[in-house]
């Protein structure tokens, strides 16, 4: 029996109306022994049907049912359930060129790494027919630690947590412990913290081979106050996870300051979110003084280096302090 190369680990969860579009591109991958597993996260859709159909097809796929736990836990049952020497993580609703896999198993291989990034492009309906490409400024061809590709990333303002561009060796997952935090939206930003804090040999793949589908249905285009509150809840998780790794590493000065860095950038995507998409409420009111309680207005402060995010630290103080004060109005 051949030894399995790669296990693709994919959520579903009401995928339907793309999952034989992502099973057309997985069928047509080349030249390596690959399984995938699909984890149908509570669909309440017809997915369940077109896995089962799929699986009956392609003796490939291993199908996993589960009560709708959310995207971590069903990546963390892929990866337990997982056999090959690599892992990728795909979408359900996403699309692979034909070569994809094989490129970037190739260059994992070759390169003896612990965990390759590759490129993509956006699509919207048809991936033949791209938007944009994903990733510009990476360092394409070389081959770095984590915590340099972290330092440069992030100095160049492309600091990618996108798990579907990652190729990672299944040992060094095991090694390291490495799992999706359960329950937290943008996981994909502490996974990829926790994996480059410890990633000896990264490299990189420049070809755009993954189609990312732009989906109008998607959490982060949700304007339900529910999921913006649930978004917003794991910026403040993320943000306070950074700061404290931030603080662990602090011996390594450039990955310390890039990690205060990157968390500065996320409370801007925290304050968009507060300003422009939740209604005023007492659940703004909650959130404001949950980011105070944390101690988040005085970190914010650290390892300032630019005048815009000294600029950024005092607006994001303002509105926290403003929308704190009306709990009163919206208490009564």
């Amino acid at each position: 029996m051949n030894s399995i190369d790669l296990s693709v680990i994919i959520p579903v969860f009401n995928a339907e109306n793309d999952l034989m579009e992502l099973f057309e591109s997985l069928k047509n991958q080349k030249n390596l022994f690959y399984e995938v597993i699909a984890i149908n996260d509570g669909s309440t859709d017809q997915s369940q049907i077109i896995l089962e159909k799929i699986a009956q097809i392609d003796k490939r796929w291993v199908l996993i049912s589960q009560p709708h736990r959310g995207v971590s836990v069903a990546r963390n049952q892929g990866i337990a359930r997982a056999r090959g020497r690599w892992i990728a993580f795909t979408d359900s609703d996403d699309w692979l060129a034909p070569q994809a896999f094989e490129t970037w198993v190739q260059q994992a291989e070759k390169g003896d790494l612990d965990c390759l990034v590759g490129n993509g492009f956006r699509f919207k309906l048809n991936p033949q027919k791209p938007t944009e490409t994903l990733l510009y400024r990476q360092p394409w061809g070389k081959i770095l630690t984590g915590r340099e590709w972290v330092i440069q990333s992030v100095h160049k303002n492309e600091w990618p947590h996108y798990v579907f561009l990652q190729l990672v060796k299944r040992a060094f997952l095991i090694k390291n412990q490495l799992r999706f935090i359960p329950n937290m939206l943008h996981e994909d930003i502490l996974w990829t913290t926790e994996l480059a804090e410890v990633a000896q040999r990264m490299g990189f793949c420049a070809e755009p081979l993954y189609g990312y589908r732009i989906n109008p249905e998607s959490i982060t285009q949700s304007t339900s106050i529910e999921r913006l509150a649930h978004r917003a809840i794991s910026y403040l998780n993320i943000i306070e996870k950074l700061l404290n790794k931030a603080e662990a590493v602090k011996q390594d000065k450039a990955f310390h300051q890039a990690l205060l860095k990157q968390a500065h950038r996320e409370t801007r995507h925290f304050l968009g979110l507060m300003r422009k998409k939740l209604p005023p409420s007492q659940l703004r009111t909650q959130l404001a003084k949950k980011f105070t309680s944390l101690g988040l207005r005085t970190a914010v402060f650290k390892g300032i280096c630019h005048p815009d995010e000294f600029w950024h630290a005092l607006r994001i103080n303002f509105f926290m302090a403003y929308y704190a004060q009306r709990h009163n109005r919206f208490s009564r």
